[in-house]
């Protein structure tokens, strides 16, 4: 990612940054770096503008001396990329924490989305995804649509709206709290994304049922790699593998729009190592000044820092760390999972014993969305040819009807 091209050092990216992160201080610009601008945390510390909000950062030293008795602090630099100079000045001392691993993958190697399917994926693997992907189609009203470059702007808040609503049910489901739904990063994000998808450094990717989004991912552009910066799911749709879909489905537009790779950026994922075709680094720079004593104190006091943090992630316990911070934050909410019983009816019980309902009119049975869902990947059948009913006279029992097949669906407390 060359730094003119980078999302991070535009000047809308950081104005934004700087106004939710750091109202009251100056965005700096030191000579003897290109690439990466700062700011002040206290003298003489300076970190990088966006800090870890960035997907990346790769900067250049130039043989100018404004770095003296100052420490800077990198976050996010892709060494892979990055064009720095091996003959630092002696004067000039560089620190490196390695902290999160990424992974992209490089388009030029295929020729298009069969290809790549072809080249990376099992004969067995390659059958099931088509199954997913036909499955999906054939029992919803499936669409797809890239906001790159226009967008209207009640059209964007509404799939920001859609955007957090799908955050909260997944996250809910796993029981971890999930950085950027906090109120200040995702104010950052719903404000940014607005003006760098007119200028063409960001996007969203949205999957449709219908009027609904059922997927929605939020990227970044460089001129010729896609960075895939949030992405989620409705997790109704889980049994369709809609993840994978979603991920093959923009892996698509970038094959037809002839970018040279999409990028799944930093954090493990199970899906991001197996489509992949790179696994690279994430590190922290320090660059300090040698011949300051304070200078130095502060760079390996970070440095020992963040390899503390990293010790930390690597023994998961940042994943531990996440779960008691959702449960901390949701002890006033009230949790309840209910124990569900789903059997297999030979026949549909007598009209006078039921109540047609439909889920997608009646929010009080958004909770049967789930069930519903995975009953339709089991018949292959459109949803306006599956009856929904409830069974009067009976708590929380329900049933699903389509052609021959019959399921009931009891939920015990």
């Amino acid at each position: 990612m060359e730094t003119k091209n980078s999302p991070f050092a535009t000047n809308t990216f950081q104005d934004i940054w700087k106004k939710h992160f750091i109202p009251n201080k100056p965005i700096i610009k030191y000579k003897f770096i290109d690439g990466v601008t700062f700011y002040k945390r206290n003298f003489p510390l300076f970190f990088n503008v966006g800090k870890n909000l960035t997907k990346g950062n790769t900067y250049k030293i130039n043989d100018v001396e404004d770095y003296r008795n100052k420490t800077f602090v990198i976050y996010d630099v892709l060494p892979h990329l990055n064009k720095q100079q091996n003959d630092l000045s002696k004067k000039i001392g560089l620190l490196k924490s390695t902290q999160y691993s990424g992974f992209s993958i490089n388009l030029e190697q295929f020729n298009d989305i069969e290809d790549y399917i072809l080249n990376k994926f099992s004969k067995n693997t390659r059958m099931k995804m088509r199954k997913f992907n036909r499955r999906l189609n054939e029992c919803f009203d499936i669409s797809t649509k890239m906001f790159f470059g226009h967008i209207d702007k009640p059209e964007y808040d509404k799939i920001f709206e859609d955007f957090m609503v799908l955050l909260r049910k997944r996250y809910y489901e796993k029981e971890v709290s999930y950085n950027n739904m906090q109120p200040s990063e995702w104010g950052f994000y719903k404000e940014v994304a607005y003006p760098l998808i007119l200028e063409k450094k960001a996007s969203l990717f949205v999957i449709y049922n219908k009027e609904t989004p059922i997927a929605i991912t939020y990227n970044y552009h460089t001129e010729d790699t896609l960075i895939d910066a949030i992405t989620v799911f409705d997790i109704d749709y889980s049994k369709f593998n809609i993840g994978y879909i979603n991920n093959l489905k923009l892996l698509n537009w970038c094959f037809e729009n002839n970018l040279k790779s999409l990028d799944f950026s930093k954090g493990y994922f199970d899906y991001k190592k197996r489509m992949c075709t790179l696994e690279y680094a994430f590190e922290y720079h320090i660059i300090f000044d040698k011949y300051s004593i304070f200078s130095r104190i502060m760079a390996y006091s970070y440095h020992t820092f963040f390899e503390f943090k990293a010790f930390l992630r690597r023994k998961n316990l940042n994943s531990k760390f996440h779960k008691l911070t959702y449960f901390v934050k949701s002890r006033s909410q009230t949790k309840t999972k209910k124990k569900v019983e789903i059997t297999k009816l030979d026949r549909l019980p007598s009209s006078s014993h039921l109540i047609r309902i439909n889920i997608n009119d009646d929010t009080n049975y958004s909770f049967l969305s789930k069930y519903v869902n995975n009953f339709l990947y089991l018949v292959v059948k459109p949803y306006i040819e599956t009856d929904s009913f409830k069974v009067i006279n009976a708590d929380n029992v329900y049933i699903l009807s389509s052609d021959s097949f019959i399921q009931q669906i009891k939920f015990i407390n």
